[in-house]
């Protein structure tokens, strides 16, 4: 049966249809797709090399006296310059064509007289257009590289700036935790023991209360300000006015706190960052008391 299929009305011969599918099946096996000769024409079309070189041929073939397929050709050749590409290939086409033309002119002694006019009007039809589309592209191309050029620069500017403003406002950030919360601190810390005292009158009592409370609600929305300005920028921290621990625990001994400071060995030689480490870590005991 399927013998019988391929052949037509038994004459032993396939049928045209069954070679026609042979044929486009064994062609989608090794391409892995369907190439149409159409589609193939198109991409050609669309060299600019192949579509020159096919103005000039037929140009040059039609008259080399009567000289009205210049415009398009020239045309022609000016937008394929226009087109975004290798400039080499193209360029040895044209010269390709050119010197096809000097050896046709040469072999036929009766064109002689007619090469030097040949060369003159497919260089200015073809060659000088084609030359002129390519600086049109190529200015276009340092145009739009200038541009993106800037719009790199202003990028770069705007995320140079946001880091200095990143900085200032981690160092803002880091001054008033270290000069202000610490200051409201001792001011809690004096209120609360003026509070206690026991010669005072009932209403400083409550004057002092109310400093105490005041300056503990200031206390924690200065932490929320800080919590908003403090950024993550992987820079060290600032380095503190007085370093000095006793000064510290002066302030905080005269502002009612019982703190006392004591020093093992040789503390004057410490390296610059513990004595930061150390200063930053008695301050913020001594604030959050």
């Amino acid at each position: 049966m399927r013998g019988a299929r391929n052949e037509t009305f038994g004459s032993g011969r396939p049928s045209p249809d069954v070679r026609t599918v042979t044929s486009v099946d064994s062609t989608l096996t090794e391409s892995g797709t369907a190439t149409t000769p159409r589609n193939t024409l198109l991409r050609r079309v669309r060299d600019p090399a192949t579509l020159l070189n096919t103005a000039t041929a037929v140009a040059a073939g039609l008259s080399v006296t009567n000289l009205w397929w210049a415009v398009p050709t020239a045309v022609t050749a000016f937008l394929a310059g226009r087109r975004p590409g290798r400039t080499a290939p193209t360029a040895l086409a044209l010269l390709a064509v050119l010197a096809a033309g000097v050896t046709a002119l040469s072999v036929v002694p009766a064109w002689l007289p007619l090469a030097g006019r040949f060369v003159a009007v497919v260089v200015a039809a073809t060659m000088l257009p084609w030359f002129a589309g390519r600086f049109w592209c190529q200015y276009r191309q340092l145009v739009r590289a200038g541009w993106e050029r800037a719009g790199q620069l202003q990028r770069e500017q705007q995320l140079i700036a946001d880091q200095a403003r990143l900085r200032e406002r981690t160092r803002i950030a880091q001054d008033m935790h270290d000069v202000l919360g610490h200051d409201l601190s001792l001011i809690a810390l004096s209120a609360g023991a003026l509070k206690l005292a026991p010669d005072l009158a009932e209403h400083h009592q409550r004057a002092a209360a109310d400093i105490r409370a005041r300056a503990a609600a200031s206390v924690e929305r200065l932490g929320e300000v800080i919590g908003v300005l403090r950024e993550e920028t992987g820079e060290a921290p600032v380095e503190p006015d007085d370093p000095g621990l006793a000064r510290l625990t002066s302030e905080a001994s005269g502002a009612g706190l019982p703190v006392e400071l004591r020093v093992d060995g040789e503390a004057d030689d410490l390296p610059p960052v513990v004595a930061r480490a150390a200063h930053r870590v008695v301050q913020e005991a001594l604030t959050n008391v």
